[in-house]
């Protein structure tokens, strides 16, 4: 299976048979029922958003208190179905459940403040680049090609090593890793669109780069932005955990599942303090890979076809 940079860079053109030249509503008509899988993908996604939205609300315990009846005599974590805590406590005595409600917060917090930003950032380099052509092109395509053999989560330490952990700085250097496989995606459909025969028109009658940019050009992106948006924010929820994980990521006190990870990897033998944060990633990285696959799907017969 490829990842979503790679599925993304094979996607296929649309053939030139005057399908290129219809107007944004087209893709909607030829969009097909999403299935069964995308729509538990949704209700996925909708659920972690809930509680992370509301968590102050639902969390049954405050996420940091270290209980002292959350501990046994001998200073045990509490298992999961020991009330009042419904998944059990960790080595201090916090309630499970209440942490993770609050560590989807951080999860749902990187998977689209900076999954947006980055597709923002793409979206300028692409299109100008694309747009414009000459040495405004040749020069950000080689930073862009640059960029991209960097190893992303090398980089993403680097950055954290040099200004230090932190969630600004965690946002920062996601964003910094992320934005240059669509920004090639993005270049490389502005290509194929500046040749069509409605920008084509629109240059005819007047209208500058700049117009046919954000009049004719990005709003025919709309789709693949949406179905890399989706495929990215699991990659970008992976992508905090790992470095919350190595002490990198959102410091203490806030709950992170990549953090809670850690904290239970020495202790084995208390095994949910561990498994309970690993499967909310697996379920919020399928959820988000569920609706983008499904998205593609709806799309892909009459406009771009994704190799998955």
């Amino acid at each position: 299976m490829l990842s979503a940079p790679d599925a993304l860079l094979g996607a296929t053109k649309i053939p030139s048979d005057g399908a290129a030249a219809a107007p944004v509503a087209t893709w909607r008509r030829s969009l097909r029922p999403l299935g069964v899988a995308p729509l538990l993908g949704i209700a996925i996604i909708v659920g972690f958003l809930v509680a992370a939205l509301f968590a102050p609300a639902l969390a049954p315990h405050d996420p940091n208190y270290q209980y002292f009846e959350g501990l046994t005599m001998i200073g045990e974590p509490l298992p999961p179905g020991s009330p009042p805590f419904l998944l059990g406590t960790d080595t201090l005595g916090r309630d499970m459940l209440s942490r993770l409600m609050y560590g989807a917060r951080v999860a749902m917090f990187v998977a689209v403040v900076p999954n947006a930003l980055a597709l923002g950032l793409a979206l300028v380099v692409g299109t100008i680049a694309g747009a414009y052509g000459g040495w405004l092109e040749t020069g950000l395509m080689r930073f862009t090609e640059t960029m991209m053999v960097l190893p992303t989560f090398l980089l993403a330490l680097a950055l954290l090593a040099v200004f230090g952990p932190g969630l600004a700085v965690v946002m920062g250097a996601l964003v910094l890793v992320s934005w240059t496989y669509p920004a090639r995606v993005v270049y490389g459909e502005t290509l194929r669109l500046r040749e069509t025969a409605f920008v084509e028109a629109a240059r005819a009658l007047g209208a500058g780069t700049p117009r046919v940019i954000a009049r004719h050009i990005v709003p025919q992106l709309g789709v693949i932005l949406l179905i890399y948006f989706t495929l990215n924010a699991a990659t970008m929820v992976l992508l905090e955990a790992g470095l919350g994980f190595l002490g990198f990521g959102v410091q203490p006190p806030t709950p992170s599942w990549g953090a809670m990870i850690n904290q239970g990897r020495d202790v084995l033998f208390w095994p949910w303090l561990m498994l309970e944060p690993g499967i909310c990633l697996a379920l919020l990285g399928t959820g988000f890979y569920l609706v983008g696959t499904g998205l593609q799907r709806a799309t892909g017969s009459r406009l771009y076809r994704v190799q998955l």
